[in-house]
């Protein structure tokens, strides 16, 4: 991870009550603590810091209480590092446990208010000027932490894995993940060129990457989890695809240069993401310029009501689960990414409990208490999912997806 952003210059010891004022803590509303961040030292603070900018201070940073509400300021100020002579213990692994990037560096940086600085993460590196500073560098698994967003975001992860890993095989024999129609229709709507690299994200059996193949230069596909690659080469092989290669890659840290890629792809996986802003982020850094990103998912209601329900119910049956999107609100994030959409094409197809359970597989107990709560909703439609009894007493839902294609622009964000 590589942050660059413009200087605020702090001292020693500033401690946790002059970054939130303890008159500030009776609220959870982080907005509230993202408009008086450091109002103890500077009560104009707030309103002067951009997006990105990044806190230099010195020695004991964050001492005093051990509220995390002081972390959780900086964070939601959008604060994109504090890099620190020293920090505060207590504050370190706050920052760690809630995803603040930081860099203890052991020394008084050289540098002004406003200066431009760049940080490297992974390394423990600052570079103010012509001067580079290396700092104190991270045990893995703490850095593994930080980089994933947090311990909440992490642990979210490591569910995804062990369950993505176990259930490899289903996945593998998902009618609606392995439809033809629906893959072809991808595909078209891309418009690929035969000379066109790819790259499909969270690529899990290769099913968009294989269809690919079939019409560009070279598909590269990375997932994180090793049982889901495994298959995929095994497939790739059988069907001597020589086009196609797959690295294990964690979406949130792709691992290619900018705009490596005419088209970047990512396939029924965006509900898995803890991040979703810092997946679209790395899929546009490593696009072309008017390149093509393509993000295909299931959707929730836009009634909030039904799309809380459905979350919940998803949740229950696959805790590695975050969320499903209403459609406005992945437009959204395609808009704030700068992205223009150029297609936007729903497909629906029918799924029937039973295999839908079956590839999560949570257990009998779990599947029978999702099973009555799918025949619950069917009265007034609480989910938005049209759950119903087929005419031979199977339960099935419709289950309502998105593609959204767009295009990159230089205004894009990075």
């Amino acid at each position: 991870m590589k942050i660059k952003g413009k200087a605020w210059i702090f001292g020693d010891d500033i401690d946790t009550d002059a970054i939130i004022p303890g008159k500030y803590l009776r609220t959870t509303d982080l907005q509230v603590f993202a408009d008086h961040v450091l109002e103890g030292i500077d009560p104009e603070f707030a309103g002067k810091v951009g997006k990105g900018d990044i806190i230099v201070a010195g020695r004991n940073f964050g001492c005093g209480s051990s509220r995390e509400q002081a972390v959780l300021a900086i964070k939601q100020a959008g604060i994109g590092c504090v890099v620190a002579a020293t920090f505060a213990r207590i504050f370190f692994r706050n920052a760690i446990n809630i995803g603040l990037p930081i860099v203890e560096i052991g020394t008084t940086i050289s540098c002004e208010p406003g200066d431009v600085i760049e940080i490297d993460i992974e390394n423990g590196t600052v570079r103010a000027g012509n001067c580079e500073y290396s700092g104190t560098k991270m045990p893995d698994f703490l850095r593994e932490i930080l980089m994933d967003g947090g311990l909440v975001a992490h642990r979210k992860k490591e569910s995804v894995k062990a369950r993505f890993g176990r259930r490899s095989a289903a996945y593998s024999k998902s009618s609606i993940l392995a439809n033809k129609d629906h893959l072809n229709l991808i595909v078209d709507l891309t418009a690929p060129k035969r000379s066109d690299k790819v790259l499909d994200i969270a690529t899990g059996n290769g099913f968009l990457a294989f269809e690919f193949a079939n019409r560009v230069s070279e598909v590269t596909g990375c997932d994180m989890t090793r049982d889901m690659i495994d298959i995929a080469e095994s497939i790739r092989d059988d069907r001597k695809l020589a086009n196609v290669t797959f690295e294990m890659m964690d979406a949130e840290s792709l691992r290619f240069a900018d705009g490596s890629f005419d088209i970047v792809s990512c396939r029924f996986a965006f509900h898995h993401f803890t991040n979703p802003g810092k997946v679209i982020s790395k899929m546009v850094r490593v696009c072309k310029d008017r390149g093509t990103i393509v993000i295909v998912d299931g959707l929730s209601s836009e009634d909030a009501a039904k799309s809380k329900y459905h979350n919940e119910i998803e949740q229950i049956r696959d805790p590695s689960h975050v969320r499903l999107y209403p459609q406005s609100e992945l437009e959204g994030m395609f808009q704030d990414a700068g992205l223009e959409i150029v297609h936007a094409r729903n497909w629906d197809a029918d799924f029937y409990f039973d295999e839908w359970i079956g590839i999560a597989d949570p257990g009998g107990e779990i599947a029978e208490q999702v099973r009555r709560t799918m025949i619950d909703s069917i009265k007034d439609d609480k989910t938005g999912l049209n759950v119903r009894f087929d005419d031979d007493g199977r339960l099935l839902f419709t289950y309502n997806t998105v593609i959204l294609v767009a295009e990159k622009s230089a205004r894009s964000g990075s």
